[in-house]
């Protein structure tokens, strides 16, 4: 067990060395909204062009360099950014958090995920197949405490962060995970609702998968299902994605 473990440690730092590039995830002229997409090693981290641009998620302590260049590659500065949404409390998507609330940046998260982001821990993980089980390991754990400028219950407007769009709070993943409703309900941002792709990711990026973690998988099932009913035709992921509607019907149902 303990070799397998190893294992994945270093098929996952080799993986990581050969992650895509910056890239625009979703343009303007099929979803209505532009989407732009820094993968970082573990997870990935949006970008929803508007009047300021958005931030979705954040990634793991000690990204914080990477993430700004790569952003600057995308022509995006974090000193133009009104607002970060932190999709969940885990720490490949809440890790350099705090360093950006110091820089100015108003982070927006769900109030039932408030414990760990107080307290900078991951929490339990609730492991949907055997993989995700050994996979724990390549995780890191801790980060850097913060509070919430805003901690939502039901829904936030984010006009006041520069987009035309919606923070909703979703659970499933962790009790306080929310999802990003923009393009006029036609593109939602869910964080780890599901994942995409094999190998973290990086191959087969929009085939949908269950996430390796969910507090409660039948209900992640369900909120898939009720964004489809609302007529969402992309869905942009915290690993792999971006998702076409066609692929998460086939996988989730409608």
């Amino acid at each position: 067990m303990r070799f397998v473990a190893s294992a994945l440690v270093v098929a996952a730092f080799a993986v990581t060395a050969c992650r895509p590039r910056p890239t625009v995830s979703l343009p303007k002229d099929k979803a209505g909204i532009e989407i732009r997409t820094v993968a970082l090693a573990l997870s990935n981290v949006h970008v929803v062009m508007g009047e300021h641009p958005l931030l979705v998620d954040t990634g793991c302590p000690g990204e914080l360099d990477q993430l700004e260049h790569d952003l600057g590659t995308l022509g995006v500065k974090l000193a133009d950014v009104k607002c970060a949404v932190v999709t969940h409390g885990h720490a490949d998507h809440a890790g350099t958090a705090r360093q950006l609330q110091q820089r100015g940046i108003k982070l927006i998260a769900g109030r039932g995920d408030l414990w760990r982001e107080l307290r900078g821990v991951h929490g339990k993980l609730k492991a949907t197949s055997f993989f995700a089980v050994l996979l724990k390991v390549a995780i890191p754990a801790r980060y850097v405490p913060f509070w919430p400028d805003i901690r939502v219950v039901d829904r936030y407007d984010l006009h006041d962060c520069g987009v035309d769009g919606e923070v909703r709070v979703v659970g499933a993943h962790t009790a306080g995970s929310v999802v990003v409703i923009v393009g006029g309900g036609k593109v939602a941002l869910v964080g780890d609702l599901f994942r995409g792709g094999a190998l973290a990711g990086y191959v087969r990026r929009g085939s949908p998968k269950d996430h390796f973690y969910q507090e409660d998988l039948a209900l992640a099932h369900q909120r898939i299902r009720e964004l489809l009913a609302a007529g969402v035709e992309y869905f942009v992921l915290g690993h792999g994605g971006p998702a076409k509607r066609a692929d998460v019907e086939r996988v989730f149902g409608r």
